[in-house]
């Protein structure tokens, strides 16, 4: 990926980030006429230690004495979408971690960074899988940390999401997970790279992170206790008891806090291949089972899913469908169908359900925002039928089960609810704004996030002048553009209401799936239950596009 753009490095001053800084200023710096020239260092002051303004005017020094660009970022509690600052006897790890990170972005937002590298290494990798241990993960969780993976959306947020589509372009990546801390440390010894320690690093009772650590190192010098230190705080205690228990139902692979550093680290890197491993099987489920469907659906063949026997192919192909189709931020917890087993768990024996002369399947939903709904092929047609009766479908009829967004509540209850109404949205100021600025030298294209699923691309050289004086005209202020759902899909669709009167200006959706490595065809025919989908308008001012991925990263 370095060959494509300037990178940034999450530089925190310690040793792992400098060490990580002076290499990829190093390897950047050398005559590589492919290669980007420059790494931008970005720093977080998050103002909650008393060392925190030295630690990032140490990292400014650093970057100043390797000729390397660099940005400190401070952080505004309660301001400009940080959170509150936690209280002095509040856990801060979960508050700072969020804002560090909406910190790192706005940086790489303002110095049109795209990749951000972090300075993780093996031994944080091993520190991670036994944090979700803890936490009950399953061996895919307890593969760590992924080398590289995209930014994301981010949490909901009123009714949008953090990051937006911005999110989706922006890349982290981790190139240090194989490497031990001790080499870290050799190397900046090597090179005589200065580093500050945060000391609160190497306190057990502050935060779950830093006990295991400290039980790693007991365990390393063989002063490990046979109980928990009575100084850690219950909650930190039960979640050690917990890993315990976890770690032992994990196969070939030793992962308690009785097991040596070498130990732990091979059993992290088996982990980690084996859920690398577990991608590239449901990379290869998704282009079997596949079966040509509609923008922003996605149709499973039950034939095709009756081959896929492995149960954990099967709970990972699930997961990796809904986050395709839910409405949800992309990479949000809400978007995995809050990663709740039991949701998994339904999906799967609705799909993988053995069909009998009395199976009768219906639609249904499991979380995620996805409605699951039985479907029949039938030559360039697909039927959506309430049930679907298994014994009178016809010999050249192909079953499956198509996965679509769920239809939301009705206006009113949105409105009894305080739920933001994210598929009706009002673009006019948005439009009028991008158009100014492009007559003023701006880019010619401005694009809106619709329903977290597509992005509208208004280009604006091509919008009909018309258009922008009715929507300019002071007299005609109750004219509107506006972004509204359409079909049951719930594409979006570019309307002007003059005053109550709508009129559909563009309709259409790009066939184009965004950026999958899963070759998605689409049915350029289709059946909604028994009427044929209307022709769609297309306006060459505008482009929708589908935004989610079906990779994994």
């Amino acid at each position: 990926m370095l060959k494509f753009c300037d990178p940034g490095v999450a530089n925190s001053g310690g040793p792992d980030s400098s060490c990580l800084l002076f290499l990829i200023h190093r390897y950047l710096s050398e005559e590589k006429p492919e290669q980007p020239r420059k790494v931008v260092s970005l720093t977080v002051d998050h103002a909650l230690q008393p060392i925190s303004a030295g630690m990032a005017n140490h990292c400014s020094q650093f970057a100043q004495k390797l000729g390397v660009d660099h940005v400190t970022t401070e952080v505004c509690w309660g301001q400009d979408d940080f959170p509150p600052r936690p209280l002095p006897d509040q856990p801060f790890e979960a508050a700072a971690r969020l804002a560090r990170y909406r910190a790192l972005f706005r940086a790489m937002t303002e110095k049109n960074v795209k990749i951000l590298a972090f300075g993780h290494h093996l031994d944080d990798q091993v520190e991670t899988s036994l944090m979700r241990l803890s936490w009950r993960s399953t061996s895919v969780g307890a593969g760590g940390m992924r080398p590289c993976r995209r930014w994301g959306m981010g949490k909901v947020v009123g009714g949008g999401s953090e990051y937006a589509e911005e999110g989706m372009k922006r890349w982290i990546v981790r190139p240090m997970l194989n490497v031990t801390k001790e080499r870290i440390l050799a190397t900046c010894d090597a090179n005589g790279l200065e580093y500050v320690t945060d000391p609160t690093n190497f306190e057990p009772a502050i935060t779950l992170r830093n006990a295991i650590r400290h039980e790693i190192q007991q365990a390393k010098e063989h002063t490990r206790p046979q109980t928990p230190s009575p100084m850690m705080p219950r909650e930190i205690v039960e979640r050690l008891m917990t890993l315990e228990i976890t770690a032992k139902n994990l196969p070939n692979v030793s992962m308690s806090l009785d097991s040596s550093i070498d130990e732990l680290r091979d059993s992290v890197r088996a982990l980690n291949r084996r859920a690398q491993d577990l991608d590239d099987r449901v990379d290869s489920a998704l282009k079997r089972c596949s079966l040509p469907t509609l923008p922003g659906t996605f149709l499973f063949s039950k034939k095709g899913l009756n081959q896929v026997d492995d149960p954990e192919v099967q709970r990972a192909l699930v997961l990796r469908v809904v986050r395709h189709i839910s409405p949800y931020p992309w990479g949000s917890i809400n978007a995995d169908a809050g990663r709740r087993r039991e949701a998994t768990d339904e999906i799967i024996k609705q799909l993988w359900m053995i069909l009998t002369k009395e199976s009768r399947l219906r639609p249904f939903t499991a979380g995620g925002g996805v409605l699951w709904s039985p479907a029949v092929v039938r030559g360039s047609m697909i039927h959506t039928p309430e049930i679907v009766v298994n014994p009178l479908l016809h010999e050249e009829d192909v079953l499956g089960w198509l996965a679509s967004r769920l239809p939301p509540l009705n206006r009113e209850k949105l409105k009894l609810r305080g739920i933001p109404n994210t598929l009706e949205i009002d673009v006019t100021q948005n439009v009028l704004d991008a158009h100014q600025r492009w007559n003023a030298g701006g880019s010619s294209t401005t694009s809106v996030l619709y329903d977290s699923r597509f992005l509208v691309h208004f280009h604006l050289d091509r919008i009909p002048r018309d258009l922008i004086s009715q929507l300019e005209d002071g007299s005609l202020k109750k004219n509107r553009l506006l972004l509204l759902a359409s079909s049951r899909w719930y594409w979006p669709k570019i309307v002007i209401d003059r005053d109550g009167d709508i009129e559909t200006l563009h309709d259409k959706v790009s066939d184009s799936p965004f950026r999958s490595i899963i070759p998605i065809p689409t049915m350029k025919h289709a059946v909604r239950r028994s009427r044929r989908i209307e022709q769609s308008i297309d306006s060459d001012w505008v482009t929708v596009e589908w935004i989610r991925p079906m990779t994994a990263l």
